[in-house]
């Protein structure tokens, strides 16, 4: 991503950011109703705030935790959790994996090993349930969105399925 990486809802410090930035705006396009805005930013980063501590102390298992990604779309994620990637499936961002590609994966995991492999719901599953298999390593599939899985109904429950998945490939 010439401009930076896009992926910025992978880390809730980023949602809190957007949703004081979205109340204060939504403010001055709609006067009338800005005291209604504020209080549901108030109402949303009280709990947003909680939850992230609640958060924070569930994810230490996973500070320092190398993994694989499918596509560098988890870098928010990973400065969050502390995870620490060291390989990426796709050769290039959007270039999707080769075989060649995938042997040089497998003969660096041998060199240094990863705990998991890490892709979205809506990416091809087979490259990393490929790699998962022959390296030996759980593989992950992560909402990466509200309504990416069942599960990820909503913000809260996005990160409530995120970090249940991640922990569950560390146990």
């Amino acid at each position: 991503h010439a401009s930076g990486n896009p992926h910025i809802q992978t880390d809730p410090h980023n949602i809190a950011r957007v949703a004081k930035v979205l109340a204060q705006r939504l403010a001055e396009l709609d006067p009338a109703n800005a005291a209604d805005y504020q209080n549901r930013y108030q109402n949303f980063e009280k709990r947003w705030q909680a939850a992230i501590r609640r958060w924070e102390k569930q994810a230490a298992v996973l500070k320092g935790v190398p993994i694989v990604v499918h596509h560098k779309s988890w870098v928010y994620l990973e400065h969050w959790l502390g995870l620490k990637e060291i390989a990426t499936l796709e050769p290039k961002p959007g270039i999707p994996p080769s075989s060649w590609h995938l042997a040089r994966v497998l003969k660096q995991l041998k060199r240094q090993p990863a705990k998991m492999v890490i892709y979205a719901a809506y990416q091809e599953s087979r490259p990393a349930h490929w790699l998962s298999q022959k390296a030996g390593i759980p593989v992950v599939e992560l909402p990466f969105t509200v309504g990416g899985t069942r599960e990820a109904k909503d913000l809260f429950a996005l990160f409530d399925e995120t970090l249940k998945r991640l922990r569950g490939a560390v146990k």
